[in-house]
């Protein structure tokens, strides 16, 4: 306590008397008892008000209420005065408990054992057992040496009370009540509701014609967070197809998580969309998210229609003379859904054609002669396709009816072997028609021949010879004798590719027939269902497509055929040799398509991350040839190695802590072309998604491991001593916490250090003279560095730190004893006291010493040597006459005042007073007799007082300032709720 508080409280009470009779705390107390349980001001300012209470207490018990009486009218401060002792002005103002941080503002995840603040009443420094919570909980402990105050538990802001209050108590009368609030952070959500899902994959069946919108699958993701407005958004990051990919057929409804068909894509079993892998996610307003895979099966089902192969323009050409149960063409149709059969039937009843419901061969029921009257030269045909699933399609063609030459017919009577009698009258006239020869050709459009032949009559009349001549013309009717014989037959071997389409033409026949109108037609011999052979022109071309890996197709044919004329009379066979060349038409496959890898930051270079298995159908080399291309960004470049089909670490390591990596959310996404060699080449592209799980490699680093820093003795609590910087690589970076571990902290400790900024804060007050110097221990260690957080891994660092307490003039100049006393003889000449002043912030050399009171004529002065303290001495100008004449002994009393100047500071001087008491007697040579009495000298010390002003405001304006203040603090929390609950 300062001179000038003391100045202004002895206006309060000037009379030694026992301030409890004033407060009437019942009978006039003797002065010895108040005496007895008195105290200097000095022992309450360092023990306390807590303590004062106490002792005050078990002295006398009766006085403990009186004691809370007068703390309620003296508004908290108690007024003491010792009436044994000199006059002495004693005042007290009861301590505060002090807390370091109030309120605390407590994350929901913080690690139990956390230090949240720190309680202080410099009235228990010192004593054991000294802070308590006056209400129980088992959440919070508070150090009963020290004050800290740590938790017990990870609490969760959505099943634990998000505020306590606790009162804490250090045995005195005044409490303090600490606020701790809970504080909400955002927690990912929670795909564990599905466990197929949450074990990594779902797995499920539907139809292809699965209907639009119609829920298939629904994620059940749970959010605590939603207790407090937090919303679920659900989104599909990946779609994949196969065996074809590029498919876009599913969504998910953002708010529900129902995922249906969505309508982008057509769900087609046939066309290669036979299964799906969608990745889920289930994202919070914060960003945190949870997903898993989800993978359908598409269920085939018979929904495709026949397709018919048609004929060429739709139409089949026979000749008239065809047989009866003679092929004359065959349907084909085919269906696009697996396992399907098909059968064959005529829409319309049919006389002339039947056909086989299961081959879809159509052959002659019928003749079809032209020459008869109800034969037509065209028929239209429906054909209807049905499958096994009850789809039909219709296909119509016409066949047309070709004519063929048939041979001229003559009269049968005409053409017998005795030929035909004819009768004539002897008197026919010349030239008379006698017979004509009919002949009728059958086919439509052409003219009947007509022969005639003419008798002539011959006169015998007088035996002369009358005749006439005629002409007879005799045709030649042409007789097939001769075989067509082939013009071109290929000797080599004709090569053709597996990939040729149907219909390309191999070769083309050609034979010839040397009968007069005759033409050669070709078939082959035996059925060949590769290859066809066009009966009139002979091209033989590609029927069937042809697949060098299917083991039903062979590699080689030798094909057998025949030329045949118009009658079939004569024919010729020949043979060709056909042979199947291998065409590169089949890209790699692979067992899997994509892979999802997880894998720590730490695993060792050359570690195998997936063999890949792929095969190429291609039956011959190089076209199944397969080579393994790794395609690499410029990232991931030099971090991964693809030897043959093993995709291996390095040669770098991996590395999570990277800006850039994090943007690209930790995960590595490479693609692997396999290729085959042939030509041309074919690939096929496998995706490798590599996420990286963070490990904690490495430990807090500062650029210096030790730290000086000053700081004056007088400075106030929470003041800024220094701060500490550590960095730490691991990602988040430089994600931290400083904690003090040890060191002279003094006791109680001086020092705190901020845990998430390094700054080392003042704790408590210094003194410079007691320590001068404080060694400090600070453990950095890092935080949150393992994806799962494992404290057994964290990683720390030490800092040495080392505080220097300056000097600020604040210890007054001691004197030991403070009162002197000496005899000396009046005609003494040398100095004849000495001083023993010291300042604990001073050294001897800044100590300046002067007599301020008592000197009368100056008759004394100080006499100093070097830096010592002064002596006493008579001053030398008056020394032979100083105290001539002096016939009684004399008193006198002597103020001397001691001040440090501190370098010269002026204005920080401090002063003290000690008195010398100078008890002088004449020069005689008799010396005074035991007899002779001595007058007695009464001691009156003299104070000398500075006086500092301050300013002490009234009641009211502190009242005003602290209900500002709450209303404040209050706008502060509502506007930090409102913001919170968005």
């Amino acid at each position: 306590m300062s001179s000038q508080t003391r100045q202004n409280y002895s206006t309060k009470v000037e009379a030694s008397v026992n301030p409890l009779d004033s407060l009437h705390c019942g009978p006039p107390k003797p002065t010895s008892l108040w005496a007895s349980i008195s105290t200097s001001i000095e022992d309450v300012a360092l023990e306390g008000a807590g303590s004062f209470y106490h002792e005050l207490a078990e002295k006398k018990p009766e006085g403990a209420e009186c004691l809370l009486k007068m703390q309620n009218q003296c508004g908290g401060r108690l007024l003491f005065q010792d009436v044994l002792k000199p006059p002495q002005v004693l005042s007290y103002t009861a301590a505060e408990i002090q807390l370091l941080i109030n309120p605390i503002n407590l994350l929901e995840n913080m690690l139990p054992g956390t230090q949240l603040s720190r309680a202080y009443d410099k009235d228990v420094v010192g004593k054991a057992d000294a802070y308590h919570f006056l209400n129980k909980t088992k959440d919070f402990i508070i150090d009963a040496n020290s004050g800290v105050i740590t938790s017990t538990k990870m609490f969760n802001y959505e099943t634990d009370p998000r505020r306590f209050l606790l009162i804490v108590d250090t045995g005195g009368l005044v409490r303090h009540v600490l606020t701790i609030n809970i504080i909400n952070v955002p927690e990912p959500p929670d795909c564990t509701a599905d466990p197929q899902f949450s074990n990594g994959s779902a797995t499920l069946e539907i139809d292809e014609d699965h209907p639009l919108f119609q829920p298939i699958y629904r994620v059940r993701a749970t959010d605590e967070d939603s207790l407090h407005g937090d919303r679920l958004t659900y989104t599909i990051e990946t779609q994949l197809s196969g065996p074809k990919k590029g498919a876009n057929c599913f969504g998910v409804d953002s708010v529900s998580g129902i995922v249906s068909l969505r309508g982008n894509d057509t769900l087609d079993f046939d066309a290669g969309y036979q299964v799906f892998q969608l990745t889920l996610r289930a994202t919070d307003i914060t960003g945190l998210f949870c997903q898993g895979t989800l993978i359908i099966r598409i269920r085939n089902i018979n929904d495709e229609k026949p397709q018919f192969e048609p004929f060429p323009l739709n139409t089949i050409n026979v000749t008239e003379d065809k047989p009866v149960g003679e092929i004359i063409a065959r349907v084909k149709a085919t269906d696009l859904d697996e396992d399907s059969s098909i059968t064959y039937s005529f829409k319309t009843q049919q006389d002339m054609f039947s056909l086989d419901p299961f081959t879809g061969i159509i052959t002659l029921l019928q003749p079809l002669n032209l020459d008869n009257p109800h034969n037509t030269k065209t028929y239209s045909l429906e054909v209807e396709a049905r499958d096994n699933g009850n789809n039909t399609s219709a296909y119509m063609f016409t066949v047309f009816v070709e004519n063929v030459d048939d041979p001229i017919i003559c009269d049968s009577s005409f053409s017998t072997a005795a030929g035909v009698s004819v009768s004539v009258p002897e008197n026919v006239p010349v030239s008379a028609f006698i017979y004509m020869i009919l002949a009728r050709d059958p086919d439509p459009g052409q003219e009947v021949e007509h022969f005639q032949f003419v008798v002539a009559v011959r006169n015998r009349g007088n035996l002369s010879l009358e005749s006439c001549t005629g002409t007879i013309t005799i045709n030649i009717r042409n007789v097939n004798d001769e075989s067509p014989v082939f013009g071109y037959i290929p000797d080599a071997p004709i090569n053709i590719y597996e990939n040729l389409p149907v219909g390309t033409k191999l070769v083309k026949l050609t034979a010839t027939d040397r009968d007069i109108g005759d033409s050669v037609h070709y078939e082959f011999i035996g059925t060949q269902k590769e290859f066809s052979i066009s009966e009139d022109s002979g091209e033989i071309t590609i029927s069937y497509p042809l697949d060098y890996e299917d083991t039903a197709t062979p590699h080689s044919w030798v094909l057998h055929f025949r030329a045949y004329d118009n009658e079939r009379v004569h024919s010729t066979t020949g043979t060709l040799t056909v042979i199947l060349q291998d065409v590169n038409d089949n890209p790699p496959q692979c067992i899997q398509d994509i892979y999802i890898i997880e894998v720590p930051e730490n695993i060792p270079v050359e570690t195998l991350l997936v063999s890949l298995t792929c095969t190429d159908e291609d039956g011959t080399v190089p076209n199944n040839n397969i080579t393994y291309h790794l395609i690499l960004d410029h990232f991931a470049n030099e971090t991964f190695t693809l030897v043959n089909n093993e995709l291996k670490i390095g040669p770098t390591h991996l590395d999570y802590d990277n800006a850039i990596f994090a943007g690209m959310h930790f995960k590595y996404t490479l693609f692997v072309r396999v290729s085959d060699k042939g030509n041309p080449v074919l690939s096929t592209i496998i995706t490798i998604i590599i996420r990286v799980i963070r490990i904690n490699e490495l430990n807090p680093i500062g650029t210096i491991s030790t730290f000086t820093f000053n700081i004056f003795e007088n400075s106030p609590v929470d003041t800024q001593v220094g701060k500490i910087t550590f960095t730490d690589a691991d990602w988040p970076f430089n994600n931290v916490k400083y904690t003090i571990v040890g060191g002279n902290l003094g006791s109680p400790p001086k020092f705190y250090i901020e845990p998430d900024t390094g700054m080392i804060k003042l704790l408590g007050s210094l003194d410079r003279e007691t320590e001068s110097q404080y060694k400090i221990v600070v453990r950095i260690t890092d935080l949150d560095n393992d994806a799962v957080p494992d404290p057994l891994r964290q990683r720390s660092g030490t800092a040495q730190v080392t505080v220097n307490v300056l000097n600020m003039n604040d210890e007054p100049p001691v004197c030991n004893p403070p009162h002197l006393e000496t005899r000396i003889y009046s005609s003494l000449r040398i100095p004849f006291i000495q001083l023993n002043c010291s300042d604990k912030d001073s050294p001897q050399e800044q100590l300046s010493y002067s007599i301020v009171r008592g000197n009368t004529n100056n008759q004394f002065t100080l006499w100093r040597l070097g830096v010592d303290p002064p002596s006493l001495t008579i001053t030398q100008n008056s020394q032979y006459d100083a105290f001539q004449g002096l016939q009684d002994p004399l008193t006198l009393q002597l103020l001397i005042e001691v001040t440090d100047e501190l370098g010269g500071n002026k204005a920080s001087q401090l002063s003290a007073t000690t008195t010398v008491i100078v008890h002088v007697f004449p020069w005689t040579t008799t010396q005074p007799t035991s007899s002779t009495e001595t007058t007695t000298t009464t001691i009156t010390t003299s104070v000398l007082i500075k006086i500092s002003y301050y300013w002490s405001p009234e009641n009211w304006i502190s009242a005003v300032l602290t209900l500002t203040g709450v209303l404040f603090v209050m706008c502060l929390y509502a506007i930090a709720w409102c913001l919170f609950k968005e």
